[in-house]
């Protein structure tokens, strides 16, 4: 670990006390979605006029293991892509990134173990968060195909771990790397969403989440002695772009993994 244990215990509180403060903010900006019929309406009207995919020419796909969409572009090609979905969506990418956690969790000791069941937490969190938003398209597992997709690097961290590895600064330093790169394609997720919600309420409850995926993300590259470049992959707004999980720069896309 490159930063002393004290800086990382100090970098994940100040992470922690935004993390709080978001959830309270999540919460207001909850109280204000309107599930009406009207808002039903009004979205059955955007539909109609031709505003429901806004983004929708920045639609681009190529096939095998290359990133190939932007979230934006989906609306036009897939029906029922709600903001409902979405919420339900972002649920079950949470409780895969807990799931990733507790899977890492017994290959670190001390304070990164602590700072590791911290965000765990904040992805709980998170997934119970929008979880309680999406209504009837809640997805209340993990998703089964971001699972799947890290499984084989979980298996080789408990590999790790097996053979007496646990807490070793090389076994360390892989969770950490494993975890950055989780968290930031989760941050890219969610600027992706952004594109696409049509609820102004449901828009800024994601947008109080997503600066608390990218934190984790930057507290885990400080632990590795990343430079500024690493620190803030994509500049300063997160990528809107979404893959299939291979471009470390980009969102988990919904056409792969839903």
């Amino acid at each position: 670990m490159q930063i002393s244990a004290k800086e990382l215990r100090h970098m994940a509180s100040d992470v922690d006390d935004m993390h709080h403060e978001a959830m309270r903010s999540f919460k207001e900006e909850a109280s204000e979605l309107h599930l009406s019929a009207a808002r039903g309406a009004r979205r059955s009207f955007m539909k109609k006029a031709g505003l429901a995919g806004v983004g929708g020419a920045l639609l681009t796909v190529g096939g095998g293991l290359v990133p190939f969409t932007r979230l934006g572009g989906l609306a036009a090609a897939q029906d029922g892509l709600t903001d409902t979905v979405i919420a339900g969506y972002a649920q079950s990418v949470e409780l895969a990134a807990v799931a990733a956690y507790t899977a890492a969790a017994p290959a670190l000791k001390g304070d990164t173990l602590a700072v590791a069941e911290l965000f765990l937490s904040h992805h709980q969190d998170h997934a119970d968060a929008f979880g309680g938003v999406a209504g009837d398209d809640a997805r209340p597992e993990p998703n089964a195909k971001l699972v799947e997709a890290v499984t084989p690097t979980l298996q080789t961290v408990a590999d790790g771990v097996a053979g007496g590895g646990a807490g070793s600064e090389e076994l360390t330093a892989a969770v950490l790397e494993f975890a950055r790169v989780l968290e930031n394609q989760a941050a890219y997720t969610y600027a992706a969403a952004l594109t696409l919600l049509i609820d102004p309420a449901y828009a800024a409850a994601t947008s109080t989440i997503l600066p608390i995926e990218a934190q984790h993300g930057t507290v885990l590259a400080a632990a590795l002695g990343k430079g500024v470049d690493e620190l803030f992959p994509t500049g300063a707004f997160e990528s809107a772009a979404l893959g299939d999980g291979t471009d470390p720069k980009a969102g988990f896309d919904p056409a792969v993994f839903a």
